[in-house]
């Protein structure tokens, strides 16, 4: 009896699996920079300001640069078919706002280098949506599952581990810093 071996993934599944790859780290890199203004707060900027004008960037960015690369008929076409997903759209980018004064919030109270990697626990939100939402493991093998797991256990225990050493501040920033880490972990 002759054993099975898996099929070798195709060249262009495999070539698509490296370009999400590395868009994926491109929008990391991104957001970690989109998010260095916010150290204006730690100069008494206000942090609702701050929050508008990254906003505003998002919105001017979001709708120039596919009318830039389509023409304004591809978008009004877009709408035009799509008309459902626009409360959705609303509705997502009023919770990114709320996310985003938080995120703020949670720089001016504990800083950007412990704020950040407790923020990006919401990566663990993003698992939950591929695997159960999606189903993007389906049929997957232990490798691939073993990544995740190992993968979100790293994320919990380091926001777990960042939590703990910020809560070790000197008296009168502890209470800054539990609210700093609220904001940061409710912003995720």
């Amino acid at each position: 009896m002759a054993t099975r071996t898996p099929a070798a993934p195709k060249k262009g599944v495999l070539s698509l699996h490296r370009l999400g790859v590395l868009c994926g780290l491109a929008a990391g890199a991104w957001l970690g920079a989109a998010e260095a203004p916010t150290k204006l707060v730690t100069l008494g900027f206000s942090p609702f300001l701050i929050s508008m004008g990254m906003v505003v960037g998002v919105f001017v960015a979001r709708w120039t640069l596919p009318m830039a690369l389509k023409g304004t008929a591809y978008v009004i076409r877009d709408l035009r078919e799509k008309p459902h997903l626009i409360p959705w759209a609303i509705l997502a980018g009023a919770l990114w706002a709320v996310a985003n004064t938080l995120t703020i919030f949670a720089i001016r109270d504990i800083g950007l280098s412990v704020a950040f990697p407790l923020w990006n626990t919401n990566s663990l939100v993003g698992l939950f949506w591929g695997v159960l939402l999606f189903k993007e493991l389906r049929g997957a093998g232990t490798g691939p599952w073993a990544k995740v797991l190992g993968g979100a256990i790293a994320i919990v225990v380091g926001a777990c581990i960042l939590g703990l050493a910020t809560s070790q501040q000197p008296a009168g920033l502890s209470e800054r810093a539990a609210a700093g880490i609220a904001a940061a972990l409710g912003r995720a």
